[in-house]
């Protein structure tokens, strides 16, 4: 029997993922690349690969799911800029989404210009982005 914790657990992982299914949607097709990531990435967050498969699958319209923690805010925001850069082939779409995350974060528009020159010729470090998150939180607490 499954504890409302595990449950809770799993919504989350579910909801996580379904956001970087809708923005890997947004330029109207989800391609194999972006597929393969949004694996990869569910099965790092914990989720199995028939559990990845069913919301890929899906096709339901799903909220924006918005997580509380700081942490796991930066880790989803890093995955979504993952995915933007998938495919590399960067779409309007695709910002306009992650902007709109920006908007829901509390965090200046402007941070989508870092992320954008972060993440244009590849994946950053976990150092590289650690460092970016410590100077996005020491400015956002600043300006407050």
């Amino acid at each position: 029997m499954t504890s409302f914790f595990e449950h809770q657990r799993s919504s989350f992982k579910r909801n996580y993922l379904r956001n970087l299914i809708v923005l890997a949607s947004a330029d109207g097709s989800l391609e194999a690349e972006e597929k393969a990531l949004i694996t990869r990435i569910g099965l790092r967050r914990g989720l199995k690969a028939w559990q990845i498969d069913e919301l890929l699958q899906d096709t339901t319209k799903h909220d924006v799911f918005l997580p509380e923690s700081v942490a796991n805010r930066m880790n989803m925001l890093f995955d979504l800029m993952e995915l933007v850069y998938a495919n590399r082939q960067v779409n309007e779409n695709e910002i306009t989404y992650i902007k709109g995350i920006l908007v829901a974060f509390q965090l200046p528009l402007t941070v989508m210009d870092d992320l954008t020159k972060l993440f244009e010729y590849g994946t950053p470090t976990s150092l590289q982005w650690r460092d970016f998150v410590d100077e996005i939180c020491t400015s956002t607490a600043q300006s407050k």
